[in-house]
């Protein structure tokens, strides 16, 4: 998926958000998102990926901050939150066995809908995870997904994780996954990008019950396999279905011929990414990779 115009809102606010986090004064957040102004522009064209310029941008921001891992604080308020709520969310998980489906991917789009940042005391989390499990899915291929779980010749899946405490969340859909007999292998970001989960997330979260974890070898927003390690592209090419997670995967893998079943399960939180799935802003998505756009 290519950048459209309004992606440069999406890049600024992050680089606000994260430069007031870091710094308290507001000289040095001026300083700050200044500098980083200039990295914006130069990537920001009509042939760009949203996921590879914000993968330069944020890199760039933590070389400028001297932090290495500027959202590490918010990442784990988050995992302490999801933790908080992860039994709640699976007493949702009920009905048929397509049912328990849709409702566990919905609990993974949960994980990634709920404000970790705001910490309000009137922050209503379980009303949060209610609405969301039990909105529709406006792009609903899991009963195709369901199929591909049936099928005796799938056998290895690969489970591309987005972000910490939504990823507290994802152990509810790879459980389901894991009850048919299928080998998961969990993917998380090498090195710290965004509130990405990376593997000492997925220890925190005890990902490795039901799943075999490997890193990218990086630290790209979503997937880019040129920047991606052997081990990664072993477990990627050896896989025989992929479930690619949140916005940053569904931008980047788009840009890819893949010759294997793709399910993409996010929500559309901006324009771009909802005109292109053909949807409205905040609707959730199960998309095959063979109706990507």
């Amino acid at each position: 998926m290519k950048i459209k115009p309004e992606c440069a809102i999406c890049i600024v606010r992050q680089i606000v958000d994260i430069a007031k986090e870091l710094a308290k004064d507001e000289e040095e957040q001026f300083i700050l998102v200044n500098k980083t102004f200039d990295v914006i522009k130069e990537n920001y064209h009509k042939d760009m990926v949203p996921a590879v310029m914000g993968t330069r941008v944020h890199r760039f921001f933590k070389k400028i901050s001297n932090n290495e891992d500027p959202y590490k604080r918010l990442k784990m308020i988050a995992n302490e939150i999801a933790l908080k709520y992860v039994d709640y969310a699976k007493k949702l998980i009920v009905g048929d066995e397509l049912e328990r489906l849709r409702k566990a991917i919905l609990a993974t789009i949960a994980g990634n809908t709920i404000d970790y940042g705001a910490y309000s005391i009137d922050l209503n989390i379980e009303e949060m995870i209610l609405k969301t499990m039990n909105e529709p899915l406006a792009v609903d291929y899991s009963g195709d997904l369901m199929d591909h779980l049936k099928d005796k010749n799938i056998k290895k899946i690969l489970y591309i994780c987005d972000n910490a405490g939504e990823i507290v969340f994802d152990k509810l859909l790879m459980e389901i996954i894991k009850s048919y007999d299928k080998d998961i292998v969990a993917v998380v970001k090498g090195k710290p990008i965004l509130n990405d989960a990376t593997l000492e997330d997925a220890k925190v979260t005890k990902i490795d019950e039901v799943a075999k974890i490997v890193t990218t070898g990086s630290d790209v927003i979503g997937t880019i396999l040129e920047e991606c390690s052997e081990e990664f592209l072993k477990e990627f090419n050896s896989s025989d279905l992929i479930i690619a997670k949140g916005m940053g995967n569904y931008e980047s893998l788009t840009e890819y011929n893949i010759d294997k079943p793709i399910y993409y399960i996010l929500k559309a939180k901006c324009n771009p990414v909802a005109k292109s799935l053909g949807v409205k802003v905040g609707e959730n998505v199960v998309l095959k990779s063979d109706k990507t756009c």
